[in-house]
């Protein structure tokens, strides 16, 4: 899915609202999208890259804007090529998100594929059960 075509879906979540799509949140830092609710952030990536370095950076990025008082979760959606699958992507992650976890409030990080999380042009509601079931949830208690 195209950069452009991907931030202008109708993301949603119960109680967030859309933030900032492109833009700079921080110095340096230009998310996808970003939903906002008080101080809980839902941070989106959307990556047809191949690189785990990639979605390596997107994490340590996230991680690194959600300290102090903010709160949230990284959302990358991904097309998957036969070397890199959902699958493969959360299992390289999973180890540094742990690492990461005593320096950030990034609490999980959900991987869900292009087609899955858009069925028909319309994105899936963040964080529902149907969201849930199509994602692959890394938590920082996961070893």
């Amino acid at each position: 899915m195209k950069d452009k075509v991907f931030k202008n879906l109708l993301h949603s979540a119960n109680g967030y609202s859309v933030v900032n799509s492109g833009k700079q949140l921080a110095k340096g830092y230009k998310p996808d999208t970003v939903l906002q609710k008080d101080n809980d952030y839902i941070i989106m990536e959307c990556d047809t890259g191949t690189s785990r370095k990639g979605y390596l950076g997107a994490m340590l990025k996230a991680g690194r804007f959600l300290t102090n008082e903010k709160n949230g979760i990284l959302i990358l959606v991904i097309k998957e090529k036969p070397n890199t699958t959902v699958k493969q992507i959360a299992k390289h992650l999973r180890e540094y998100l742990v690492w990461l976890k005593p320096l950030t409030n990034l609490s999980v990080v959900y991987l869900i594929e292009t087609t899955k999380y858009c069925p028909d042009k319309i994105p899936l509601k963040l964080l529902s059960s149907e969201f849930e079931r199509n994602a692959i949830m890394i938590k920082t208690n996961d070893a």
